[in-house]
């Protein structure tokens, strides 16, 4: 996904502040070398499982932040895993995330739209 860095909030902890075809939000940099802002192509990770998630009737893909502390996610559920297996592919724009779901609530269905809250998203810079 192509996303531009507007802003470095923690240089210490990489913190950014970033904004994206689907919205913008705050997330942990987890490239090699410095942190800069600008333009760049990156892979998105949810470094957590996620415990709840709720059916959003909205069926559009988003990033945002929440009470400036969680980020909210927002994606189609394209591929679920197999033979128990936690991790849900989930669309967001163009991109795909693989999510690892806990399977404490009902099952998720492939073509649905889920929001789900989660306290950290990475960014993994790639060159393309």
């Amino acid at each position: 996904m192509r996303v531009d860095v507007a802003q470095i909030c923690s240089l210490d902890d990489r913190i950014v502040y970033f904004t994206c075809a689907v919205g913008s939000s705050f997330a942990r940099w987890m490239g090699s070398g410095p942190v800069g802002v600008g333009q760049f192509h990156v892979e998105i990770e949810i470094p957590e499982e996620v415990a709840e998630w709720s059916v959003d009737a909205s069926r559009q893909a988003s990033v945002s932040t929440v009470d400036e502390v969680d980020v909210l996610v927002t994606g189609e559920v394209v591929r679920l895993g197999e033979d128990g297996d936690p991790v849900v592919e989930v669309r967001l724009g163009t991109d795909i995330l693989l999510v690892e779901m806990a399977r404490t609530q009902r099952e998720l269905v492939v073509n649905e739209f889920i929001s789900f809250r989660v306290t950290e998203i990475q960014l993994y810079p790639y060159e393309v």
